[in-house]
């Protein structure tokens, strides 16, 4: 069976004038399920890949596959040519699996175990380092690989720090690096950083770029040839966020030190930029608790409501990666009324299993429905069945023009051309931003 044929079984392929407010009304309407549902909708991963094309001409896409690995989305990324940013040997595999040229896959794993090292040697996969032990482990296990020295530039606005962790020193240690890799005979072919997951300091790839063309200077200065360059990921991707601003930076970087002229492949490893607001969470309460005053019993001070997802499901992110949530209360009524402080709680035993705490919102009810924008982003790769709860369960759909245009580019040996020409996106470019009247 074609790739092709095997999305098409996995999403309702709905008219273009169906709204993501009547998909999500649509599921409401079936009332409350023991799973959180995960609406997802195929043609907002699509719509940003048409803008990155449009922003970022110079600039090959890897798909972060760790950022959302959900079937759908993933089929549609291969159908359209962008390449993989792949973190451990199955997300390798399973891309190779996909039919995906390995010219396609960077293992940006930085500190990789002997076993997956040996899988990247067999199938000639490019890889990362960032220390001395790592280019040791490369000669001796996979020793002919082309390789990038992944760098440490960190923004100072991004939800998670990687620098913590990978990439090292700019200026003594990574000269060192690349004395030590061209003792051992290894290849390296280019560089790369990851400055910070959810960077909302835009600036900051402008002088990460900067910083690369000295080290790449340093390594012409000792016989290396660099030929590809890697800008990471980092990109914002919720409702509202573009790729414009950052294409500003990074477009005057690549200007001023890596001129068209110059015979090099860039590349980037969007994951947060493609998928996070393709995603929709939907839960209803299943359970409420009112504290009042001690002293005015009639006074509500707190309302908990209990949802079917939490930390362990849906909402690790708000709990340990800083993003902010924003409730939409989906019921109609007109004036909901007076706003309480509200707690939101998850359904497992822990009593740390809450993923909002102290927000305003109105008094709900038992089976009261309410929707989470922006959760397609590392939130169902955390999820996990502990106390025996459901996984988020994931609903595809895909309006008719996206369907076409995914067809079209199947057949197409230049998939990327054929969503760039795109009427359809060129129309249609807007991501609905959800609201309830």
């Amino acid at each position: 069976m074609s790739l092709l044929s095997v999305l098409k079984n996995r999403v309702e392929i709905v008219d273009d004038s169906v709204s993501s407010r009547d998909l999500v009304n649509r599921l409401v309407t079936q009332g409350p399920q023991e799973e959180p549902l995960h609406l997802t909708e195929v043609d907002t991963l699509v719509k940003r890949h048409y803008e990155w094309l449009q922003h970022l001409p110079r600039v090959k896409p890897y798909y972060a596959v760790k950022s959302n690995d959900e079937a759908s989305l993933v089929e549609a990324t291969v159908l359209m040519g962008l390449g993989y940013d792949c973190a451990s040997m199955a997300e390798v595999r399973r891309m190779l699996e996909l039919g995906v040229e390995r010219e396609r896959i960077i293992f940006a794993q930085p500190q990789k175990t002997i076993v997956s090292l040996q899988y990247a040697r067999k199938h000639k996969i490019l890889t990362v380092f960032d220390s001395e032990c790592e280019l040791r482990k490369i000669h001796q296990h996979y020793p002919e690989a082309e390789v990038l020295i992944r760098y440490r530039f960190d923004s100072k606005k991004s939800k998670v720090n990687l620098g913590s962790k990978f990439g090292c020193e700019t200026e003594n240690e990574s000269k060192s690096l690349l004395h030590v890799a061209k003792q051992l005979g290894i290849k390296v072919v280019g560089w790369c950083f990851n400055v910070g997951s959810g960077c909302t300091d835009a600036d900051v790839f402008y002088a990460a770029i900067k910083k690369g063309r000295e080290i790449h200077d340093y390594a012409t200065s000792i016989g290396f040839k660099f030929r590809m360059i890697d800008l990471g990921g980092g990109f914002m991707g919720d409702k509202g966020c573009g790729i414009e601003e950052y294409a500003v930076h990074i477009n005057r970087a690549l200007e001023e030190c890596y001129p068209a002229s110059e015979d090099i492949f860039i590349f980037a490893e969007p994951g947060r930029y493609y998928c996070a607001a393709a995603v929709t969470s939907i839960s209803p309460v299943h359970g409420k608790r009112i504290l009042c005053n001690e002293n005015d019993p009639l006074k509500i001070e707190q309302v908990f409501y209990y949802f079917n997802d939490g930390m362990y499901g849906t909402f690790y992110s708000p709990r340990y990666r800083n993003q902010t949530l924003y409730p939409i209360v989906w019921k109609s009524g007109g004036n909901l009324g007076t706003t309480y402080k509200t707690t939101l709680f998850g359904p497992t035993c822990d009593g740390n299993d809450f993923f909002a705490k102290d927000i305003d919102l109105p008094e709900l009810e038992v089976s009261d429905f309410v929707v989470f924008e922006n959760q397609g982003a590392y939130a169902r790769v955390h999820s996990c069945r502990f106390n025996g709860f459901c996984l988020p369960k994931v609903i595809n759909y895909m309006r008719k023009c996206t369907w076409e245009l995914l067809e079209k580019a199947s057949k197409s040996l230049n998939p990327t051309q054929v969503v760039q020409d795109s009427v359809y996106l060129r129309n249609n470019p807007q991501i609905e931003v959800l609201a309830f009247d």
